[in-house]
């Protein structure tokens, strides 16, 4: 797939420069549709996270299965993200709140520490940690790993 990156040049500046975890909440939904976010949902998106108070004065991500459900919704889906666990050190730790028949990742956001400008920067991953997309073009130098954010996706109720 061909997504637009945090640092394409039609995004918000503040997405170019700090939108990593923004973008990869974007991008789980957009693996999950198998489709494309405009740069203008994109951007749009950004604005509501602001404007609702999901993404807070510093510009860091607070609710972010929110923020990747508002994307399955500007993507024309009526499902749902919701976090569920947290996988480090190859250990996962399942919120207890999370029924265990319903501890599942169906998709991951991994934090790492790199060696840009930014000491952290997220990516989404797959369930052994492989890359499947960087948010950032060209993709960032992986020095260490902090975890992961395990979400499930719930569909929408018939």
């Amino acid at each position: 797939m061909n997504h637009i990156k945090q640092n394409n040049s039609e995004c918000k500046t503040v997405i170019q420069k700090v939108g990593c975890f923004f973008r990869s909440c974007g991008l789980i939904a957009e693996y999950q549709t198998g489709k494309y976010l405009s740069v203008n949902q994109i951007n749009d998106t950004w604005e509501w996270a602001k404007g609702t108070g999901r993404i807070d004065e510093e510009n860091c991500i607070k609710d972010s299965a929110s923020i990747a459900t508002r994307f399955l919704r500007a993507l024309g889906d009526g499902g749902c993200f919701c976090e569920v666990g947290t996988f480090r050190g190859g250990v996962t730790y399942w919120y207890p709140s999370i029924p265990k028949d319903d501890r599942r990742a169906d998709a991951l956001i991994q934090k790492i520490r790199q060696g840009g400008p930014s000491v952290t920067h997220f990516r989404v991953v797959n369930k052994n940690g492989g890359l499947i997309e960087d948010p950032h073009d060209p993709p960032l130098k992986v020095l260490d790993i902090f975890y992961s954010i395990l979400y499930e996706y719930i569909p929408e109720a018939k």
